[in-house]
């Protein structure tokens, strides 16, 4: 009968009902805001991006024929997208033109974007295709950043496909169609002369 009454009393208690509901309802509710965080974040830092790639490209664009050297124009992006973290040190830059073929946008714009390996070593050159084009050539520009996930154990975090060392990419595509005249690449600071003739060579390197 002790033990009976002990149980009807434990049974009829109502002490603690607060904490049961806070122990099954907070990781859902912290679970919730922090990939609405992680999902925020990613979209401010992907539309920085753009942005800052636009900015850039606009430059080029209108350079007369001079086309930035290849570590000009990511620092001119970096300096747009001033959110992304280490930005000179995770941020690749493509610019190749596209042929005036049938297909050609899809084939070439369908294809694989590049990142930079953040595991190679320093002395591995990780220029990307990086070409000045022809005049009334349209020119294809992909940048890829990486960026670590804020918390990377919520469900976005998760989700995420990353490289070895836990980052994801940011990818901005753009297009523009070169200006009529010449196209050469702009002498880097401090050199002297172009750094690439007229044409769709290759680009100088950083």
């Amino acid at each position: 009968m002790s033990m009976y009454r002990s149980f009807r009393k434990f049974r009829e208690k109502d002490d603690g009902n607060a904490t049961i509901e806070f122990v099954f309802l907070f990781p859902v509710f912290i679970f919730l805001f922090l990939t609405g965080f992680e999902a925020g974040y990613y979209m401010v830092r992907n539309v920085v991006l753009e942005r800052a790639t636009d900015i850039a490209i606009r430059d080029v664009r209108l350079s007369n024929g001079q086309i930035p050297e290849w570590a000009a124009l990511k620092a001119r992006i970096c300096n747009e997208a001033q959110i992304i973290p280490d930005c000179m040190r995770t941020l690749q830059v493509e610019m190749q033109p596209v042929p005036n073929t049938p297909g050609s946008v899809a084939a070439v714009a369908g294809g694989a974007v590049r990142c930079i390996d953040t595991g190679a070593p320093p002395n591995v050159d990780q220029t990307g295709s990086y070409s000045v084009g022809g005049q009334n050539q349209m020119m294809l520009v992909r940048v890829c950043s990486l960026s670590k996930p804020v918390f990377p154990t919520t469900g976005i975090g998760v989700g995420m496909k990353v490289d070895q060392e836990g980052n994801y990419a940011l990818v901005a595509t753009t297009a523009f169609v070169s200006e009529p005249g010449s196209r050469s690449m702009a002498a880097p600071s401090g050199a002297g002369g172009a750094g690439g003739g007229a044409g769709g060579g290759a680009g100088g390197k950083p």
